[in-house]
């Protein structure tokens, strides 16, 4: 079989606390995700779903199988990347908002990539109305890949924590140790993985999850705070991985069966950690990854949480990957957030006194409604 997806290290990582030192730092593994061939953790979920499909397509029909993707990005990589790898024709559709260098990244992979909409959700509905109401299925069987909701892709996404569970055994650490596993939440894919392979193991009500999201799509937050699958009608976020409109039913319930953790933080915050990571690993790591990252260089995040910590407590970093953001991008990025805090210094903002980094954050949210479970 074709690997679409690899094996990534699990490894120690020291991170220097540039935060509150009255909290003492834990232990930090981190799995690195970025080595997977198409860049980021969607080549496990997303390589499952189209190896999947196309075996059964193979075995039950003459028709050729052909992959439909709809993606902001990395989710469209990993697409064409595992169609490229399996000699599947692919087309990504992405939104207005996806970079010129993403859009030429898959296109290098021999995907075709058509731009339509204003965000995620408009690229999917031409992907599905338009698109593929125009084919003909006398010849074509199409595989259509969402980037997160379907469960072919949160079983390929579990496969991670197989590799953990191994790492872990080979390394003579014990489960007791393991405090919680972090990682970053858009739609809730990676993370309905993650409680699937922890399941798998019968972990999941002993190994809580900290999901963190950026000030401005914190729908994961606000679902688990209202209780409510929500939808925010124009998400908006420096980490454009984790823009999604919602999140699927499954990562609610999740959330809700095992009392998962949930963590906003500021976008000018998550900028200053990808410059540090990048600075200290020489990996560039997009904000939708740094976001995760951020916990390791402030514990007292983890500390409010989930309650103390020491150094022998052990969290996993799920360094998430993504090829969406440059160098030049972060900085960039970070020259927008200091002038506008010196604009807002110069106003005299009474918000001043808010802390960056702050577990559940409700100013700003953006407009949304509510979906009845």
């Amino acid at each position: 079989m074709t690997n679409y997806y690899v094996k990534t290290p699990l490894m120690h990582r020291h991170f220097p606390n540039l935060g509150d030192s009255n909290y003492a730092s834990p232990t930090f593994m981190v799995k690195y995700e970025g080595f997977q061939p198409g860049g980021s953790f969607k080549s496990r979920g997303i390589g499952n779903l189209i190896y999947s499909k196309m075996k059964t397509i193979q075995e039950s029909t003459n028709k050729t199988a052909e992959v439909f993707a709809s993606s902001g990005g990395n989710a469209g990589l990993a697409a064409a990347t595992t169609s490229h790898q399996l000699g599947l024709k692919c087309t990504v559709v992405v939104p207005k908002t996806t970079k010129p260098a993403m859009i030429a990244r898959i296109k290098c992979v021999n995907a075709t990539v058509l731009i339509r909409g204003e965000d995620i959700y408009e690229a999917d509905q031409y992907l599905k109305k338009e698109l593929l109401g125009r084919l003909d299925y006398s010849k074509i069987d199409p595989i259509y890949v969402h980037p997160f909701n379907n469960p072919l892709i949160w079983k390929g996404h579990s496969f991670l924590v197989d590799e953990i569970v191994d790492c872990l055994r080979d390394d003579g650490i014990k489960w007791s140790n393991i405090k919680g596993i972090v990682c970053s939440v858009g739609g809730g894919g990676l993370f309905n993985g993650i409680v699937q392979g922890l399941e798998r193991h019968n972990l999941a009500d002993k190994v809580p999850i900290i999901g963190v999201e950026t000030r401005g799509c914190e729908v994961f937050f606000e679902s688990i705070r209202q209780g409510k699958r929500l939808e925010f009608t124009r998400p908006h976020s420096v980490a454009t991985s984790l823009c999604t409109s919602t999140i699927t039913e499954e990562t609610l319930a999740y959330a809700k069966r095992y009392s998962s953790k949930s963590l906003v933080l500021e976008e000018h915050d998550v900028i200053d950690t990808c410059l540090r990571f990048t600075n200290d690993s020489n990996m560039v790591t997009e904000p939708a990854c740094g976001a995760a990252l951020h916990v390791g260089y402030y514990p007292e995040l983890l500390h409010r949480a989930l309650g103390p910590l020491n150094k022998d407590d052990i969290i996993i970093i799920i360094a998430c990957g993504g090829f969406s953001t440059s160098v030049a991008d972060l900085k960039e990025l970070k020259v927008k957030y200091e002038q506008q805090n010196q604009q807002q210094s110069r106003a005299k903002a009474t918000s001043s006194d808010i802390p960056s980094s702050c577990m559940n954050s409700l100013n700003e949210m953006p407009l949304a409604r509510i979906i009845s479970l």
